[in-house]
C-alpha cells in the first residue's frame, strides 16, 4: 500500500468545536490503520490563519491544548498558513500567465445586486462577473483589481468521495472565484490548495460543509496539472433537534467538555460511533480497537445526532477506571474551590471519589458531594423520610459507635453489622434515614462508605447535631 498523507486544517476563529475534534479524530485513526502497512504515512497539522479579523493566536493555543488532550498525535512541524502569502501569491500569478485567472474589478454592491436580480428572474447564475476577463484594459492594469479563477461555463466535472461515493456537478453551478483579493492578500480557496500541494497532501478528509469548496478548488489543481487528492467528506453532527450542532445544544467546545469533567476516551468513545457501527458485542471500544477495524468507506453518508446522555454513559464507564483518576486530579486542583480540599485532606477527596466514581457521570457531579463532606457547619434538612421515632435508634448506635478505636471501613462495617443484627433492624429501615442524616441525600454509597469518608469525629458530630435539633 502507497503512503497517505493526510491533514487536520482548522482555522484559529474560536474554541477547538467538537465536530473539529471528530474530524481530526477521524484523520488520525485513518492515517494509524495505513501506517501499520506504511509507515511512511503520515497526518500533519495546518492552522488556517488567513482570517486575520478573525484568527487570534488564543484560539490556536486552544486547538493545539485539545487535540493533544484529546491523544491526536501529528507528524513533523506545525504549518501557519500565513507565513506562506508569497507562496500563494505566486501560483495565482501564474494562474493568471497561463489564462486560467483574470483580473476583476467588479463591486461586490454591484454583484449581489446582479445576482438578487436573477434571482427575482428565477435564473440559476453562478458566474455573475462576466465583462472584466475579455476587458483588455482591465487585464493590463497594475493594481486596483482581484483576480478571479476562470471556470469553463460548460460541462462538468465529479469526484468519487469515499463516503459519498461519486458525485457530478455542472460547471454552470460554479462561480469564478477570487483567489487574490484586491488588497493583494490571498484567499482561502486558494491558500488550501497551494498548501495541500507543497504539503504532500494526497488525502483530504473534511467536514461535507466544503464539499462546494471541493468542486471549486479541483480547477485549480487541473490547471497547474498537480496529481488530485482523494477526498472524504463527513457528514455534518446535529443536535438532538436535528440542526446542526452549536452552542445552544449546549456545551461544544472540547476545552469546556474538559472543565466539565468528561474524559477522553469517553469523548473518542462516543464520537468514533457516530456514523460508524463496528461489529463490537457492547458499545465500548478503545483506540487500538478503533484503528484496527475502522474503514473510512464504511462511514454513513448522513448527518449523526449528538446525544450528551449517550457521552455521560460512556464517561460513566471511563470513571470507573482507577487509571483514570490522575484525570480526578487536573480536575480538582485547577479548580480553586476544590483545590482548597484537596490541600487539606488529599486522602478525604481519594476516598469521595473511589466510592462515588460508579454514581457520576462527570467530575462536575462531585463539586457539590465534596462540598458537603467538607462542610463544617453541616445541618440535617427537613425530610419525609425521617421521624422522631428514629432517635432512640440512633442514639444507641451512636455508642456502638463510640466504642470503635481505629476508625477503617473494615471496623465500621463490622459496627453497624453488629448494631443491625443486635436490633433485629431492617436494613433499609436504617440505612436511608442515616443517609439523609449524614449527607442530605437518599442516594450514595454504603453507610460504612459514608463513614469512612466523614471519619469518627465529624460522623458524631452530625449525628449529635441531628439528635440536638430534633430535641
Amino acid at each position: 500500500m502507497n503512503p497517505i498523507v493526510a491533514r487536520f486544517a482548522p482555522s484559529p476563529t474560536g474554541l477547538l468545536h467538537i465536530g473539529g475534534i471528530r474530524t481530526a479524530l477521524i484523520n488520525y485513526i485513518h492515517v494509524e490503520k495505513i501506517k501499520k502497512q506504511n509507515p511512511n504515512s503520515k497526518l500533519l497539522l495546518r492552522i488556517e490563519d488567513t482570517d486575520k479579523i478573525r484568527s487570534k493566536d488564543e484560539y490556536t493555543k486552544n486547538i493545539i491544548e485539545g487535540l493533544k488532550w484529546i491523544g491526536i498525535k501529528w507528524d513533523g512541524e506545525i504549518f501557519i498558513q500565513s507565513q506562506r502569502k508569497q507562496r500563494h501569491k505566486e501560483i495565482a500569478y501564474k494562474l493568471l500567465n497561463i489564462g486560467m485567472a483574470y483580473k476583476c474589478i467588479c463591486k461586490f454592491e454591484d454583484l449581489e445586486k446582479k445576482r438578487k436580480e436573477n434571482q427575482k428572474k428565477h435564473l440559476n447564475i453562478k458566474k455573475l462577473c462576466t465583462n472584466c476577463e475579455n476587458n483588455s484594459e482591465i487585464q493590463s492594469l497594475d493594481k486596483g483589481y482581484c483576480i478571479r479563477i476562470k471556470v469553463p461555463d460548460h460541462g462538468k466535472i465529479s469526484i468519487n468521495d469515499k463516503i459519498q461515493g461519486s458525485v457530478t456537478v455542472q460547471n454552470s453551478e460554479i462561480d469564478n472565484y477570487i483567489i487574490i483579493r484586491e488588497d493583494g492578500t490571498p484567499t482561502y480557496m486558494l491558500s488550501v490548495v497551494v498548501d495541500d500541494y507543497d504539503m504532500g497532501v494526497n488525502t483530504i478528509i473534511r467536514g461535507d460543509d466544503h464539499f462546494n469548496n471541493t468542486f471549486r478548488q479541483i480547477y485549480i489543481y487541473k490547471y497547474m496539472q498537480w496529481n488530485i487528492p482523494t477526498f472524504s467528506h463527513l457528514p455534518l453532527i446535529h443536535g438532538e433537534d436535528g440542526s446542526k450542532l452549536s452552542k445552544r445544544h449546549g456545551a461544544v467546545d472540547v476545552s469546556i467538555l474538559k472543565e466539565m469533567g468528561y474524559l477522553p476516551q469517553s469523548i473518542i468513545n462516543n464520537l468514533i460511533l457516530l456514523g460508524w457501527s463496528p461489529k463490537i458485542e457492547n458499545e465500548i471500544i478503545e483506540i487500538e480497537e478503533i484503528i484496527q477495524k475502522f474503514e473510512i468507506e464504511k462511514l454513513s453518508k448522513s448527518s449523526s445526532i449528538f446525544n450528551y446522555s449517550k457521552l455521560n454513559h460512556f464517561n460513566n464507564f471511563y470513571l470507573s477506571k482507577k487509571k483514570n483518576f490522575k484525570y480526578f486530579e487536573d480536575f480538582v486542583k485547577k479548580n480553586s474551590n476544590l483545590n482548597k480540599y484537596y490541600i487539606k485532606d488529599e486522602k478525604k477527596i481519594i476516598k469521595i471519589f473511589d466510592y462515588y466514581k460508579n454514581k457520576i457521570n462527570i467530575y462536575n457531579d462531585l463539586k457539590e458531594i465534596i462540598d458537603i463532606y467538607f462542610d463544617e457547619s453541616f445541618k440535617t434538612i427537613d425530610n419525609d423520610k425521617l421521624n422522631l421515632s428514629f432517635n432512640n435508634i440512633l442514639n444507641e448506635f451512636k455508642n456502638y459507635l463510640d466504642k470503635i478505636e481505629e476508625w477503617n471501613i473494615n471496623n465500621v462495617e463490622n459496627a453497624i453489622n453488629k448494631f443491625i443484627e443486635e436490633k433485629k433492624l431492617e436494613f433499609r429501615y436504617f440505612g436511608i434515614p442515616m443517609r439523609i442524616i449524614l449527607t442530605n441525600s437518599q442516594n450514595g454509597p454504603s453507610i460504612s462508605n459514608i463513614l469512612d469518608i466523614l471519619g469518627k469525629k465529624n460522623t458524631l458530630l452530625r449525628i449529635n447535631n441531628y439528635i440536638d435539633k430534633c430535641n
